[in-house]
């Protein structure tokens, strides 16, 4: 008997959500690379050996410390002469000789220059007339004064007769109107004629006009004084204005004598012409510089020192000074100190007196050296530093690997090296690092020291 089939028909396939899809990727790789991980421990496992264990380096190391760095200071400055002046004209006229030439060495008064003074010498000329009128104008001025006074005394006579004559018809002028005044009564009682009475008043009237005609004289002879003594102040002033005259033309005489003498110019010391301002043939005018004169006898040195090293420097001090020119060292002594600084520099100008040197000249370049300036610094030995692609550097140690530090550094001495950045106090650099040192390389310290070579140590 045949079984009949029976399909069961499968219910419809419902697609895939894509969360399932990519929870699926993301277990696929999460599989994928524990695996991977797992796979690298077995292989290091199996290739890691004693044998290839990197063991520490030993090495030995310094601790670094900030120390006293003795040092002396130089100073760069210019030698210049002590005594030097530009001899200039103090007269305008035409350079007629210049007996020098730069360089040549000149005693003291020795003529430098003569200059052509035809012009001064017209002016003498003018003055020498201007003396003659003066003084005949003063001489004209004194002899009208003395008219003056002459008039005064005559007009001072006249008034004393006047007034003598005055006070005598004035006793006579009493005495007659006296007279009248008894003749006038007489006459009346008719014991005189009329003609006594008449005489009498006759005389009176002469008198009174008498009188009158004085008073006019003294009233003139006032006026002539008044007049002359006038005169006589206007020739007193005549005579003072014409000293006045006399004396500025005495004065510009002996100026222009004195210019006359200003056109020989003289060396005021005995030194050396360092340069040559004019040549022959030139006009000079006043203040004109001509030529500079030094002497060599005493020099110094001008240094600019800074402000942060100006309270070491004292007057008097005595200091050495380095002559490059001359390859030698010169003794000197502070002997000024301007008290002002340069604004921008902040620096204060110094001179240093230089004892006589032969060959020392001015212009030359000198090095001032100060000594005492001690200062700390970080000091480390020269045995750290390396060069790695010719830069120089230290390794120091850092938890206990090798660390390269690029530096900048200034030697000191032969065992000593300034540190300026890239070390700080208390690091740990590597003594006599081998050429094959690495970055990072693990070391271990067998000892250290705490460095103090070259100077002293600062805790």
């Amino acid at each position: 008997m045949k079984i009949p089939s029976i399909h069961i028909p499968y219910p419809p396939r419902k697609p895939l959500k894509p969360k399932l899809i990519t929870t699926g990727i993301i277990l696929s790789i999460g599989c994928a690379g524990a695996g991977w991980w797992f796979w690298q421990q077995q292989h290091i496992t199996k290739t890691e050996t004693p044998s290839t264990i990197t063991l520490p380096l030993t090495v030995q190391t310094v601790v670094v410390h900030k120390q006293l760095v003795p040092e002396n200071r130089t100073l760069t400055g210019t030698v210049e002469a002590i005594d030097a002046t530009t001899l200039t004209s103090r007269v305008t006229g035409r350079v007629e000789q210049l007996l020098v030439q730069e360089g040549t060495r000149v005693e003291k008064r020795q003529v430098i220059a003569v200059i052509d003074v035809s012009d001064i010498r017209a002016q003498q000329q003018q003055a020498a007339a201007q003396i003659i009128a003066a003084r005949a104008a003063v001489a004209t001025a004194q002899a009208n004064r003395s008219s003056a006074l002459t008039q005064v005394d005559t007009a001072r006579g006249k008034l004393s007769e006047a007034e003598a004559s005055l006070l005598e018809t004035q006793a006579e002028l009493a005495d007659a109107q006296l007279n009248q005044r008894r003749a006038a009564y007489l006459y009346r009682e008719g014991a005189v004629p009329e003609f006594n009475l008449d005489t009498a008043n006759t005389r009176v009237n002469v008198l009174q006009a008498k009188i009158r005609q004085i008073e006019a004289m003294i009233a003139q002879a006032s006026s002539s004084i008044k007049s002359a003594e006038a005169a006589v102040g206007e020739a007193t002033a005549s005579v003072e204005q014409a000293q006045a005259q006399v004396s500025q033309a005495e004065a510009t005489a002996q100026e222009v004598a004195a210019n006359l003498d200003y056109g020989v110019v003289r060396a005021p010391f005995a030194g050396a012409i360092v340069k040559k301002q004019v040549e022959i043939g030139e006009i000079a005018g006043v203040s004109q510089p001509l030529v500079t004169l030094e002497s060599r006898d005493r020099l110094r040195l001008s240094v600019a020192v800074p402000e942060a090293l100006i309270d070491r420097v004292q007057l008097g001090q005595s200091v050495t000074v380095h002559i490059d020119a001359l390859n030698r060292e010169v003794s000197g002594q502070v002997s000024q100190i301007i008290p002002a600084a340069d604004p921008q520099a902040r620096n204060f100008t110094v001179k240093v007196a230089l004892a006589p040197t032969a060959n020392l000249i001015s212009g030359m370049f000198g090095r001032l050296q100060l000594e005492n300036t001690d200062r700390t610094a970080v000091i480390i030995p020269p045995s750290t530093l390396v060069q790695r692609l010719g830069v120089s550097g230290v390794f120091k140690v850092v938890d206990g690997k090798a660390q390269f530090q690029t530096v900048t550094v200034r030697p000191i001495n032969g065992d000593a090296v300034e540190v300026f950045a890239g070390v700080n106090e208390g690091d740990r650099l590597i003594l006599n690092p081998a050429p094959s040192l690495q970055e990072n390389t693990k070391v271990s310290e067998s000892n250290y020291q705490q460095y103090s070579r070259g100077a002293s140590h600062v805790e």
